[in-house]
Parts: C-alpha cells; structure tokens; sequence
C-alpha cells in the first residue's frame, strides 16, 4: 500500500513538472517571437540613406528635389517606385524619429515641436514632393485621407476577427513597399511591407510618444481597432506619375 502511494506521488510530481515545463517553453517560445520581431527593424534611423548621415533636413529635400526632376514617367515602375521608396522611408522619414505626439501638433520641422498623425503623413508626403495640401489632408477622416490617395485605383478595406487575421490579411493583400494605412474614424499612418514583415510608421498618441516604427505584431495601437483603410503608394502608379509631373492631389472631403 505504502509503496502504491509513493508511485503515484512520484507520478503527480513527474505530471506536475511536466506542465510546469511545457508552460516555461511556450513563454519561452512567445519571448523568443518577440524578440525576433523588434529586433527586425528597432528604429527608424536604421533605414536612414547612408549619403544623408551628415546632411540637414534642408539639403535632404533639396537633393530629392533635384532627383525627381531628372526623372520622368517613362521610367520603368521598378525604377519610379525604388525611388519614391527610398526618398519617403530612408531619407525623410527618419528625420522625424522621436518627434512628439499631440492632437494638435502640425509642425513642419522634425523634431521641433509636435505632429499629429495625419499631419505626420501629409507633410512628409508634401515633404519629398507630392503636391498636396497638408492641411486639408491631414483634417479629414482616415478613410477620406485614403480616398485622396488612391486615385484610380481600388481602395483596400481590412476588416476581420481578430488581430492576427487582420495582419495575415494585410499581408495577402499589399506588395512589398510602403503604402499609407487609415484606422477606422481616428487615426493614420503608413504600413511597410519587406520581407513578407510588416511595420507600421506613425505618430504613436500612446504616452505622446510620437513617431516611431514598430513591428505590427506588438503594436498596442493596431490590436485596438478592427477595422483598415490600406493604400499602396510606392506601388501606386497613378500618384507616382502626379509626384514628377507635380499634378495636385484633389482631398476628398466626403
């Protein structure tokens, strides 16, 4: 008797152990997964332009100024939508790391003052040379901000049942680039999609903490809505011919 109940108290603790264990390895696994992604792309700095490490802001848009007027709409897209990637994501953006979150913030200088979400995306749009008014894009609601920008194309709606089937279906349905993103009725920003990851770049209203990049994964401000207004931009031949012909960008305001 006394030797049946020590097997089977030496099996409750065997049992015990291994649930304790198999809970350790699924944190782990989690922990492992987080890390993984912030360690994708930490900051915004890391895709800054090599050549424009020692440059002012200034000299920045002037140089894309120069490029975008040597080019012309008989470039092969590739070529157009590298190089409208590469002004907006590694050469203007990331000046604006760290610049402060506030609702009425609409500053045209990083780093100096503070920037609201929309004001975020259309000054840094009207920053690499998109004719567009700032000011009336970044007032309207998300989905009309998208609107303005799709042009001829066909907006991208998102609207599923949790978190994770929104971002597998982000991921179906965008190409590699950057594309603006609208959330619901209250906020925007811009979406990366490279190497089948995505991130999204925006003016974080969390803590004020402002503009930053973060795997969409661990993003607070993602999970917290449900439904997405998507836009391909570098892809987006219609705007990328308005960007070197300097077309203006009509806002639709309803």
């Amino acid at each position: 008797m006394i030797k049946l109940i020590l097997q089977i108290s030496v099996l409750f603790v065997c049992v015990c152990c291994k649930a304790q264990t198999d809970d350790d390895v699924r944190e782990n696994v989690v922990l492992h997964k987080k890390e993984t992604i912030v360690k994708s792309i930490k900051s915004l700095q890391e895709l800054k332009f090599k050549k424009d490490i020692n440059k002012s802001y200034q000299e920045v848009k002037r140089a894309i100024e120069v490029t975008r007027k040597k080019s012309n709409i008989e470039m092969p897209l590739d070529s157009l939508s590298k190089q409208f990637k590469e002004a907006l994501l590694h050469r203007i953006i990331p000046f604006w790391e760290g610049t402060k979150w506030s609702f009425e913030g609409h500053t045209s200088q990083p780093k100096k003052g503070e920037i609201a979400c929309g004001y975020f995306v259309s000054t840094t749009l009207k920053h690499i040379g998109i004719n567009i008014n700032r000011y009336q894009l970044a007032q309207q609601l998300p989905i009309n901000e998208a609107k303005s920008l799709v042009l001829d194309r066909t907006l991208i709606e998102v609207t599923e049942n949790s978190s994770e089937e929104n971002i597998k279906m982000i991921t179906k349905k965008l190409p590699e680039g950057i594309h603006f993103i609208g959330f619901d009725q209250s906020h925007v920003g811009y979406i990366l999609k490279e190497k089948e990851k995505l991130y999204l770049i925006h003016s974080n209203y969390t803590d004020s903490r402002g503009v930053e990049i973060e795997a969409i994964e661990t993003s607070t401000v993602f999970a917290s809505y449900s439904r997405f207004y998507l836009v391909p931009l570098s892809t987006n031949e219609s705007l990328l011919k308005r960007w070197l012909t300097k077309e203006e960008i009509i806002i639709v305001k309803k």
